[in-house]
């Protein structure tokens, strides 16, 4: 099976890079949480007394941080080349994070949907989306 392709102006046949843009939108996740991991430290830091709390409140920022860092890290290296064990990891290591977040805080109420609790949800939705067309239309045994 191959890659949809459309016309462009001059006749040239156009291959879309799916997975390519999957990966920008892992890229973009992991980016959003460096954001939510600095005001993570940031409420620890002003909003809370050094104790027992304050500590597993940085603790979770750093779990968040290096799950950034392994997205944005996967997508540059293995997503954005259509690679089967990029495909698998960012669609686990992230959904994975997702899906707690779901659970855990947006379900009981404890982080709200809006303002902003909807953005890596729907950045990983896009991302996955995305990666998936591009295997399934060009799968890769890497």
């Amino acid at each position: 099976m191959s890659h949809p392709t459309f016309q462009s102006e001059n006749a040239k046949t156009t291959r879309i890079p799916f997975h390519k843009i999957g990966a920008v939108f892992y890229g973009l996740w992991g980016f959003w949480h460096f954001r939510v991991v600095a005001s993570m430290f940031e409420f620890a830091a002003t909003q809370m007394d050094q104790d027992v709390l304050q500590a597993r409140i940085y603790q979770g920022a750093f779990h968040i941080l290096w799950f950034a860092v392994g997205a944005v890290a996967i997508a540059v290296l293995f997503n954005w080349r259509n690679s089967r064990i990029g495909y698998w990891l960012n669609l686990l290591m992230i959904g994975w994070t997702e899906i707690g977040l779901f659970f855990f805080f947006i379900v009981p109420g404890y982080f709200p949907w809006l303002p902003t609790g909807f953005v890596g949800p729907l950045l990983w939705i896009f991302a996955v989306a995305f990666t998936t067309l591009g295997y399934c239309l060009n799968p890769r045994k890497v």
